[in-house]
């Protein structure tokens, strides 16, 4: 008899079901709309936010979530040139819904703030920071993110 160890990765009909599960979730408690019996439904809670986690490994991934759900990790910030046509920059008001490296969703954030700065200008404290060495005066593009829900 053979054993081995086979990773169990989603197929991504299950982890849409599962960030949408979440989305209708996070819409009630995070009180995306909060009259809808007599408004209606709001574009803001119709259109589900995209879905991404954050880093290039699992570790990555899992450490940026917790840390955001703690409390401890308030926004992230990247080169400025990483963004351009293919990848346009974040806009203040844009929600997304956080993954973990199971692509499991486990946040629902919303933009706060988006400023450019100088690496050297950043709160390390607070913010994870994408690139290895970095010269000071690396201009980057810190997003800042506010908590609405987790779980």
């Amino acid at each position: 008899m053979s054993t081995f160890d086979e990773t169990v990765t989603p197929s991504d009909d299950e982890i849409d079901q599962h960030v949408e599960a979440f989305w209708r979730e996070s819409v009630f408690k995070a009180r995306i709309n909060h009259m809808p019996t007599y408004f209606g439904p709001t574009p803001l809670e119709v259109v589900r936010p995209p879905a991404w986690s954050w880093g290039e490994t699992d570790q990555d991934a899992d450490a940026f979530v917790d840390s955001l759900v703690a409390g401890r990790t308030t926004g992230f910030a990247v080169p400025a040139d990483a963004y351009g046509e293919e990848e346009p920059a974040p806009e203040i008001g844009e929600m997304g819904i956080v993954l973990d490296s199971r692509m499991e969703p486990r946040a629902l954030v919303v933009t706060t703030e988006v400023l450019t700065l100088s690496s050297g200008e950043l709160d390390r404290e607070s913010t994870v920071v994408e690139g290895g060495d970095l010269s000071p005066d690396t201009v980057m593009l810190l997003q800042r993110m506010r908590l609405l829900y987790s779980v």
